[in-house]
């Protein structure tokens, strides 16, 4: 296992020790409300340990654990609270009798269940829609390079301006435009073709097709987003 999955799991384990010295060492009366406010302390501790699981081990990469941050920040503001909470009702715990506490640590309990249900949903959510925009703008962004290579590498004004046009379009593709962007690859893929050939007539002739092609999808991309 690697250190820096390590550290917190020893650092976790640590406050559970600490939690459970401080709570046998103070003297308080071990009556029902003593002894459940203890167990659902632990349960605190095991949701938040496994919401930093979750989050910190099982998320493989940066962006997933980036976005499973509220699920960790929720287990841990719960089991933080069940803990001080506990640490209450075990002080009170010759006064105050066990249905109270109870069914307030099992609703606590249900709310933090669902809130990390809530958020892991939010989560895969936020991922999908980040991983579609992603491929979404491949195309474009594809064609662009391309064009701005070209124009890297010759004073051709209309190649220049085409590259000036590709940087100020749309980059999101989608289905309704589809077609549009094939037969604009199609033309781009020509015109390399041709700027490889030097054939400076047909490069000035597929620049102002591109150009045509990139303004029509340009409006259709504009017309399905309304």
């Amino acid at each position: 296992m690697k250190k820096e999955y390590i550290r917190p799991i020893v650092a976790f384990a640590v406050l559970l020790i600490l939690y459970c010295l401080v709570a046998f060492l103070i003297p308080f009366v071990h009556t029902a409300t003593f002894w459940i406010s203890f167990v659902f302390a632990l349960i605190g501790f095991a949701v938040a340990g496994l919401s930093g699981w979750i989050t910190v081990i099982l998320k493989s990469d940066s962006r997933s654990r980036f976005y499973g941050c509220p699920i960790a920040l929720v287990g841990m503001v719960y089991g933080g609270v069940q803990v001080v909470v506990s640490f209450v009702m075990m002080a009170l715990a010759q006064v105050v009798p066990w249905w109270i506490p109870a069914p307030v640590y099992a609703v606590g309990l249900g709310a933090a269940v669902i809130g990390l249900i809530a958020m892991e949903s939010v989560s895969e959510e936020i991922q999908s829609q980040d991983e579609k925009l992603k491929t979404n703008v491949t195309l474009m962004r594809t064609l662009q390079s391309k064009v701005n290579q070209m124009a890297g590498q010759s004073e051709n004004a209309e190649i220049k301006a085409l590259a000036d046009e590709f940087r100020y379009s749309d980059p999101v593709s989608n289905k309704a435009i589809a077609d549009a962007e094939a037969d604009l690859a199609a033309v781009v893929d020509e015109l390399q073709a041709a700027y490889v050939d030097s054939d400076s007539e047909a490069v000035a002739k597929l620049c102002r097709k591109a150009s045509s092609l990139l303004a029509e999808r340009n409006r259709l991309c504009k017309l399905n987003k309304h």
